[in-house]
This record gives structure tokens, sequence and C-alpha cells, in this order.
């Protein structure tokens, strides 16, 4: 199976399993991704998604371009409508744990990921430029949001590689950890989210998300409103409200 998942309490980890391949993106490993994301989205048990590479030479290295160019079936880039490669839409929180290389759809993954953890070997790229395509998967449109944008048409247009450091300090990561801790960090800040009100937090993602991405100021200022008045009617907005006044830890149960 190209694609592991694992449920770990409430946090479900999602692995790319082919290593021998750099955890290269076949049709195989693109549906099963869907999938899994379908399946996480679908849960309610489920309230944080950490997604991570097997092995420790690549995150994901991109789609599969020796079985692409050998076979255009397994050119499944032209086929995104069959399924989703990213959690675009899920509005529970998703990290990625980078380690190694994460590159051309790997870093559209990534850069999907509210939240990114990079090993100190990890390295990120468009590529696309060099091999005469498009920079797809949103990494156009993420990267010229998320980093400065002379950073992002660097990495656009010269389709070369910056590392771990570098991605740091132009914010195109959250943190950087010693190699073989990317997924443990991941998972414990996973843990972190879980003690948070998930519908509250799917909620200020949501406003954050669709505020900076697709609506002018005063329209964003509506949907959080809207969205913080759904959420003070639930029974979380209210356990919170007693935890604090009782000077305990809340319970949240995502209700």
């Amino acid at each position: 199976m190209p694609v592991r998942t694992e449920r770990i309490g409430r946090t479900f980890v999602i692995t790319l399993d082919r290593p021998e391949a750099m955890n290269s993106i076949d049709t195989e490993m693109f549906l099963q991704l869907g999938a899994a994301w379908d399946e996480f989205e679908a849960d309610d048990n489920l309230w944080v998604a950490v997604v991570t590479g097997a092995g420790d030479r690549a995150f994901c290295a991109g789609r599969d371009l020796v079985k692409s160019a050998a076979d255009e079936s397994e050119d499944w880039s032209r086929e995104r409508s069959r399924t989703r490669l990213t959690p675009d839409g899920i509005w529970k929180p998703t990290i990625a744990a980078v380690n190694g290389h994460c590159l051309a759809a790997g870093l559209a993954l990534a850069l999907a990921c509210d939240l990114r953890i990079a090993a100190e070997n990890a390295t990120f790229g468009t590529m696309a430029a060099k091999r005469g395509i498009v920079a797809g998967g949103g990494q156009t449109q993420r990267l010229a949001r998320y980093v400065p944008f002379g950073k992002a048409m660097e990495l656009l247009l010269f389709g070369e590689r910056i590392d771990a450091a570098e991605a740091h300090r132009i914010g195109l990561v959250n943190a950087v950890v010693p190699q073989g801790e990317a997924l443990p960090t991941a998972l414990a800040w996973a843990e972190r989210l879980t003690r948070n009100a998930p519908l509250a937090l799917r909620a200020m993602k949501r406003a954050a998300y669709e505020g900076a991405f697709e609506l002018p100021l005063r329209e964003g200022l509506r949907l959080e409103a809207r969205l913080y008045a759904e959420v003070m009617r639930t029974e979380d907005a209210r356990e919170g409200q007693r935890a604090f006044a009782e000077k305990r830890e809340p319970q949240f149960r995502g209700r």
C-alpha cells in the first residue's frame, strides 16, 4: 500500500510509503491519498491530521515522472477531479512533517497543510520550470501568499531548491527540528491541538483562509462574526467558560 494511515487518539497520521521512489506520487498513491483525506474529513472522532513520508530521504519528491513518462495513464495530474491531492476545503487542522526532499507535488501537499515542521535535512522546490510545466496543486497561489513575493518568484521561476533553514527564514515552515524529529514533533503539536475546542479551531481556520484568500476585509469580518456566533452556541463554548471559572482543564467533545 503506497499510503498508510494510523489513528493515534484523535490524530490521523497519513504516511506516503514509497521510499524506494522518494515517495513520489503515482496513480495508486494519488487515489489512496485522496481516500485518506476523505476518511479524515468524514470522521468526527478525528480532529487533526499529520501527513509525512516514509524514510528520511524524502517527504515527497513530486509526481512519479519515470512512470508517467513511460505510461500516460500514470499521469494522474491530468485527472485531479477524480480525487484530492491536498486537504483543500477540510477545516480540521493539518500538519506536514517534512523529512528530506519536499518537491513539486510534494511541496503542493505541504503548502496545503496549516502547519509545516521540517527536519534539518529537508529541501523545498517547485522544480516545474526545469520540467517544462507549470507548478500546480496551488503552488503558485500559496507561495505568493505565504512568503515574500520576491522569494516566491525565485522559487517558481528558477525552479531551484532551498534548504530547511532558508525555508524557515522566509516563513515557509513553522519550525526546523533535528533529522528524525519531524514526525514526533508534529505528533506532539497535534496532541496539543486536540486539547483545544475542535469546532472553534475549524471556525477560525475557515475564517482565516476565506478571509485572507477570497473575501474583502468587510466581508471577512462578517464571516468571522457569523462563525463566532455559531460557535458560542455550542456545548464546547459553555464548557470552556465553565472550566475557566472552575480553574480546571476543559473537556471538549466537538459539540
